[in-house]
């Protein structure tokens, strides 16, 4: 089915704009020596620590990422909504250092920005910014991050995750994952939260297909002006070129 083209206003071409420099800036700064991958993907929804950003619409996406043999790297995506045709929908920035420890894990430290549109289930422009530090292992992997602004000024919150991941069959993982956010400036009355999610993603060629099982609480899911189960099943593509 062909989707329209939507008619763009201000915001929507400002949103385009800042993308393209951004992508321009990240491939302008790539060392010699760095990897630069590029991955064009596409999702039933996309979902964030147990609630739907995008109002239960598909999105398509596409990533750029800077791996350098030093332990540097950067990664930049851009995102659209399909909702009453396509809509700008996020551009996310993330920054960060990996080294291993000695023969164990490695240690992941960096920052992340996150812009969503007014096309996103929150309905006006907003997002967040946060550092994180984490520890990642061959099957098990752990973060922290902490955000003073997530979705609202001072609005501090900190969240860990556990995550892991095994191949049973070549071309075949199987990951897990859970979560636990907390209120760190109670102004916003909010309550502790999990989620959880599991997953399965299998290789065929250039194409990896997604299935994933995710939910949280307490609480429902409320997005255009109605409650929603917190409980969904997310399928995606991804292309990496």
């Amino acid at each position: 089915m062909t989707v329209p083209a939507p008619r763009q206003g201000p915001r929507a071409r400002s949103f385009i704009l800042e993308s393209a420099f951004a992508c321009a800036l990240l491939l302008g700064a790539a060392p010699a020596r760095a990897a630069v991958g590029v991955t064009a993907s596409i999702w039933s929804e996309t979902r964030l620590r147990g609630y739907s950003l995008s109002a239960g619409h598909p999105i398509a996406s596409l990533d750029l990422s800077l791996d350098d043999q030093s332990g540097f790297y950067a990664a930049l995506s851009g995102s659209l909504v399909a909702s009453d045709g396509l809509k700008p929908f996020a551009l996310q920035e993330n920054i960060g250092f990996a080294k291993r420890l000695g023969s164990g894990p490695v240690l992941d430290v960096g920052i992340s920005n996150s812009n969503y549109s007014h096309y996103s289930s929150r309905e006006r422009s907003n997002g967040y910014t946060e550092a994180y530090a984490g520890l990642i292992g061959k099957i098990v992997s752990t973060h922290v991050y902490l955000s003073p602004n997530y979705f609202a000024s001072d609005n501090w919150r900190l969240y860990g995750e556990v995550d892991a991941a095994v191949s049973p069959v070549r071309k075949l993982l199987l990951s897990a994952h859970a979560g636990v956010i907390v209120p760190l400036h109670n102004g916003y009355r909010t309550k502790t939260g999990y989620d959880w999610r599991i997953g399965a993603a299998h290789e065929l060629g250039p194409v990896t297909l997604h299935l994933d099982l995710s939910g949280g609480g307490p609480g429902k899911d409320l997005y255009e002006g109605r409650e929603h189960n917190r409980t969904a099943l997310v399928a995606g593509a991804a292309f990496i070129f």
